[in-house]
C-alpha cells in the first residue's frame, strides 16, 4: 500500500485491457494488467485488476492482486491487494477507450456510431 494521499505513478504504457460483455447482467467484466511505481522508487509492481461495471450502478465489484516473489516459493504468485485507487484509475481510463465503446454498443448502452446515417443507401 502507499501512504495516504500519495497518488500512484501508473505506467499507462504497460496497461493491457480485455473486456467481456455480461449480457444477462447488463454489465462489462474488465481485466487489466498494469505496472505501478511508488513515489521515489525506481522499480515497479505488477497488478492484475478485475472489475465489473454496470450501466445503472457503475462499479459493481472489483478485485486487485499484486505479483509477489517470496523466498522459497516455486515462482511468483498473485496476492490480494486492497488498492481501490488503482481500480478507480484504471476504470476511468477504460471508459475513454474504443474497447469500452465497442462493449457499450454491444450491450445497447450507446447507439452504434460505426454506421453513419449519411452513408445509408436511399430508397427511391
Amino acid at each position: 500500500m502507499t501512504e495516504p494521499g500519495t497518488p500512484p505513478i501508473i505506467l499507462w504504457d504497460t496497461l493491457k485491457l480485455s473486456a467481456t460483455p455480461l449480457l444477462g447482467r447488463s454489465g462489462i467484466l474488465v481485466t487489466a494488467h498494469v505496472q505501478v511505481r511508488k513515489q521515489g522508487h525506481t522499480g515497479s509492481d505488477e497488478y492484475r485488476i478485475n472489475f465489473e461495471i454496470n450501466r445503472h450502478h457503475g462499479l459493481v465489484s472489483h478485485d486487485t492482486e499484486v505479483l509477489v516473489t517470496a523466498a522459497g516459493d516455486d515462482g511468483p504468485r498473485w496476492r490480494y491487494s486492497g488498492r481501490r485507487d488503482l481500480v478507480v484509475a484504471v476504470k476511468d481510463r477504460f471508459l475513454t477507450t474504443q474497447l469500452y465503446s465497442h462493449m457499450a454498443c454491444q450491450l445497447g448502452w450507446v447507439p452504434d456510431t460505426s454506421v453513419s446515417l449519411n452513408h445509408a443507401p436511399l430508397e427511391p
